[in-house]
């Protein structure tokens, strides 16, 4: 078995190799702009399906559930898609005009969107409700108190600086 094998050799048992191969899957071969681009046809699970489809096996087309989910961040508004379940960035660090229009547009195409409340907006709703209820519960023992003035951050600043002299 010592035989060295010729160029021709390899040519041909190349050839016999490859007349039989079919690709696994119908995405196999593709360049990775047209996996992306099959990805946004399709939509994100769908292709995965069909990625993992055998050439023997049946592909069925299944319509994705898309769901919008807007939440607050620390640099402004996030914006996500969630697609079956999965969630993916879409837009992130929108002001309150930006998010206005994206969900306008977005409500235009029919696609169901919702608040997603983050903990930190669920204790400010929280100390928010905490405060009316003990606000209602002190105006209960002594209905002749009322609401305290309501006074600008200015003049809380010149207050405290009332007393000071150069």
């Amino acid at each position: 078995m010592d035989e060295d094998l010729t160029e021709d050799d390899i040519r041909r048992m190349t050839a016999k190799l490859m007349a039989d191969y079919e690709p696994r899957s119908a995405l196999d071969g593709l360049s990775t702009d047209e996996k992306r681009m099959a990805e946004r046809l399709l939509g994100r699970d769908n292709t995965r399906r069909l990625e993992n489809t055998g050439r023997d096996e049946r592909f069925k087309y299944r319509r994705p559930v898309h769901v919008i989910e807007y939440y607050s961040k620390g640099s402004g508004w996030a914006v996500d898609l969630l697609e079956n379940g999965r969630r993916r960035p879409f837009k992130h660090g929108l002001d309150d005009q930006k998010l206005g229009l994206v969900l306008d547009a977005i409500r235009a195409k029919g696609v169901p969107v919702r608040h997603f409340e983050t903990e930190g907006e669920k204790q400010d709703r929280l100390d928010q409700q905490r405060r009316l209820e003990e606000r209602a519960r002190q105006l209960e023992n002594n209905p002749t108190e009322k609401d305290p003035p309501l006074r600008s951050a200015r003049f809380d600043i010149l207050h405290q600086l009332r007393d000071f002299r150069l």
